[in-house]
């Protein structure tokens, strides 16, 4: 399996996360169920910061790239906004929806897009590698996302809203 097809396999599991946070009868989503989505969003964000940025620069060029990180940049401010709003607020509803959207034609974007024009561009071993470095990247965020939680308990998550 290549690296777009790996993506595309965590991307479509991202956008599984949305769908099970649909509003039901059963009134806001669970709390577990919006922090998978977070922590989900948030590697897959970053994983396309490391490691897809440089990638468009280089086959699609600085303006393009530029686009990418503009939408990348407004998942995180939404991430970050769902933090200062109760979650059964219209305000929160409305930031769900509006990273849903983003998030949604974001995933689009890569997959019909980018994701071929970046596989034609890279060699069999570029693509072998950038496998492994995905792997290996995803594997290190997610430990510092687990340390970062365990030294910040959620009551005081809303000092670090502002660390890089």
């Amino acid at each position: 399996m290549g690296p777009f097809e790996m993506l595309s396999g965590k991307q479509r599991e991202l956008l599984a996360c949305f769908e099970a946070l649909a509003p039901g009868a059963e009134g806001p989503p669970a709390p577990e169920r919006v922090e998978e989505l977070l922590e989900a969003l948030w590697l897959h964000v970053r994983l396309t910061e490391r490691h897809l940025q440089p990638l468009v620069v280089r086959v699609e060029g600085q303006a393009r790239a530029l686009q990418e990180a503009e939408v990348l940049l407004a998942m995180h401010e939404l991430m970050a906004e769902l933090e200062w709003f109760p979650q059964d607020s219209l305000e929160w509803q409305v930031r769900l929806m509006a990273l849903e959207d983003a998030a949604v034609a974001h995933v689009r974007s890569l997959e019909l897009q980018l994701f071929p024009r970046l596989a034609a561009a890279l060699d069999a071993r570029e693509q072998a590698d950038l496998v492994r470095e995905i792997a290996a990247t995803r594997e290190e965020l997610w430990l510092e996302m687990r340390r970062a939680r365990s030294v910040f308990p959620a009551d005081h998550a809303d000092v670090c809203l502002f660390q890089a």
